[in-house]
């Protein structure tokens, strides 16, 4: 639940942010935690191409290029820093420790239960993505560039629909099985010292984050 609420108060505080010693600072935990758990890495490469796509934007509509060039940069810089924080002290739990502390955090069912099927749904369009992609490579090896782009279009949108199916057969077997009322039995935690004291380091640490954004 800590771990939760910790980044939650530090993806605020990132977000306010646009000071440059504020930015600094707020990077220093990120840099740890991707020294610590280097795998991070590779999807940090992904989300940043599609920063580099926002930045070119921000700065071709901007009123002034510079100005759009530097908020976009600022932009990706808190997206990265967000994403490593939450990828490593939250996503890294698992979907059913993160559960049982949304649970704890008493977020309302419904919303619990959606954040497992979409967890869900996402695990299966990736598994179907894959499987459609290497299917793709191996039945047409040497396609052109445009056709190449083609393709990937209809295989994601192909499992778009599929996926849209299978959310409905879900929503209609839940309904059937009695609702969301009782789906899980998982019982709220409570604090103990451990948790006060990363708390306090995170509140404490995000303070000095804000404060120095107002320096």
């Amino acid at each position: 639940m800590m771990m939760i609420v910790c980044s939650l108060i530090y993806a605020l505080s990132v977000s306010v942010s646009a000071n440059l010693f504020a930015l600094v600072a707020a990077s220093l935990l990120p840099l740890y935690l991707l020294v610590k758990r280097p795998e991070i890495l590779k999807p940090l490469i992904k989300l940043n191409a599609l920063n580099l796509v926002m930045i070119i934007t921000l700065a071709l509509t901007w009123p002034n290029l510079c100005e759009g060039f530097i908020a976009g940069i600022i932009i990706a810089l808190r997206f990265n820093m967000i994403y490593i924080i939450f990828s490593s002290l939250v996503f890294s739990e698992g979907e059913a420790k993160i559960y049982d502390s949304l649970v704890s955090l008493h977020v309302p069912e419904k919303l619990r239960i959606l954040f497992l099927l979409t967890f869900r749904g996402i695990n299966v369009m990736h598994e179907r993505l894959d499987a459609a992609l290497v299917s793709l490579r191996l039945r047409a090896p040497e396609l052109g560039l445009v056709m190449r782009f083609k393709t990937f279009a209809y295989v994601t949108a192909s499992v778009l629909l599929q996926s849209s199916s299978r959310s409905d057969r879900m929503t209609r077997a839940i309904i059937c099985r009695g609702g969301f009322d009782g789906f899980s039995q998982t019982e709220s935690g409570s604090l103990n010292l451990h948790d006060v004291v990363v708390l306090a380091g995170f509140v404490s640490y995000s303070l000095a984050i804000i404060i120095l954004n107002h320096a």
